[in-house]
């Protein structure tokens, strides 16, 4: 199955996930025990956005922790990792996403939590088709950790030679290290 067809199948799908608050949570709550969050001292954390996981709450716990907190900001065709003190810093860009409006690219990163429409069990994630991820993780040495719900599982993703495993897989049921 191609990816243009997959990503509508698990845009529906994730749209109808029920509980996701209380999975989210649950989420938030695992990611705080794993060893490579405690051990991070700085997480490049996505803002979550409509139907994903919600990292509202993660961006918080990470603050609250003690961590340096970045988040992605969009410049061009590329993301960068910039660093932040809270939500209240983010105003929405043009698609409606929240993000900083400015600020100086972090290279230093321990840990990336990433999104994703579908996560298959070799460590290839489906993402929105705009490739930010992928071109970061070519140039970012970090542990790259995916987060979704269990829903968003499948067999396999297909990939193309530009798409990169993570190292890490998080659901509410589930954590998987490829």
């Amino acid at each position: 199955m191609e990816k243009k067809s997959l990503r509508k199948e698990f845009f529906a799908k994730r749209a109808n996930i029920e509980n996701r608050y209380e999975k989210s949570k649950l989420i938030q709550e695992k990611l705080r025990e794993l060893d490579i969050y405690i051990n991070a001292k700085s997480v490049f954390v996505f803002i979550s956005y409509k139907t994903e996981v919600n990292t509202h709450e993660i961006i918080d716990m990470i603050k609250e922790d003690g961590k340096k907190l970045l988040v992605p900001l969009v410049i061009g065709k590329e993301m960068v990792a910039t660093e932040i003190d809270g939500l209240s810093e983010l105003k929405p860009n043009k698609m409606g996403i929240l993000e900083p409006e400015d600020g100086e690219p972090v290279t230093d990163i321990d840990l990336t939590i990433t999104p994703g429409l579908a996560f298959d069990d070799r460590g290839y994630r489906l993402g929105y088709g705009g490739g930010f991820y992928d071109k970061f993780f070519e140039k970012i040495d970090t542990i790259s950790l995916a987060i979704g719900f269990e829903e968003q599982r499948t067999n396999k993703v297909f990939n193309e030679e530009y798409d990169r495993k993570v190292d890490y897989l998080l659901t509410d049921k589930s954590f998987i290290k490829f």
